[in-house]
């Protein structure tokens, strides 16, 4: 679980070692399937291979932030509302702004 420290000079999340595995393993999916995108460029690739692949990234990245969204509202935001600080319901919904 998820452990947020917020103060004036530093905001910070503590993830635990196989939390940052499972994020690093997604991350370098993601770079991969860039990487492959970048390569089917170079070779010239039908555009609609490209578009399906760029659909598969744009998925995943989708999900990544999933988890992580999911993450912050069990981990953090449950934390800080326990606290009383209820300002970072503001930044929750500055969050879902970005997402739509």
């Amino acid at each position: 679980m998820e452990h947020c420290c917020r103060d004036t000079s530093e905001r910070k999340t503590v993830r635990s070692e196989e939390d940052k595995k499972s994020i690093r393993s997604r991350l370098n999916r993601i770079m991969g399937q860039m990487n492959g995108i970048k390569r089917m460029v170079d070779e010239d690739r039908y555009c609609d291979d490209i578009l399906i692949q760029l659909a598969a990234v744009d998925a995943s990245v989708k999900s990544l932030s999933a988890l992580i969204l999911k993450n912050h509202l069990h981990g953090c935001v449950a934390e800080h509302v326990r606290e009383g600080d209820t300002d970072v319901l503001d930044e929750i919904v500055d969050l879902f702004k970005r997402f739509s």
